[in-house]
């Protein structure tokens, strides 16, 4: 009797619903205290995503420069700066630039319709 054959699409589907609950561990167990354990869990989430070409989950908020989950005003600086959210890890010193154009058009737009 052969190896059951499973699909890609089953593959990315297992991958996304474990990195999802790797992610939530560790954001629990960073706001818990426990950093160590916290990154691996986010490193175990980001080995997944690299392995089955899978993108991490949008709301996951990690420094990409050492794993480490973002929580603010634990470890991590979040300041609004020239139509940019900037998030400064505070464990690497590592800085992620976000524009939030999208939320200025949204402003301008409904100003527009009043």
């Amino acid at each position: 009797m052969g190896k059951k054959k499973v699909s890609n699409n089953q593959v990315r589907g297992i991958s996304r619903k474990r990195m999802a609950i790797l992610v939530t561990m560790s954001e629990r167990e960073a706001l818990a205290g426990n950093m160590v354990r916290a990154k691996r869990y986010m490193e175990l989430a980001r080995r997944i995503s690299g392995r089955n070409k899978v993108p991490m989950p949008p709301r996951a908020m990690y420094c990409h420069r050492c794993s480490t989950p973002l929580v603010a005003g634990i470890n991590c600086r979040v300041r609004l700066r020239e139509k940019k959210v900037c998030t400064h890890c505070l464990e690497c010193d590592s800085i992620k630039r976000i524009p939030f154009i999208r939320e200025i058009k949204e402003r301008r737009t409904c100003r527009q319709e009043q």
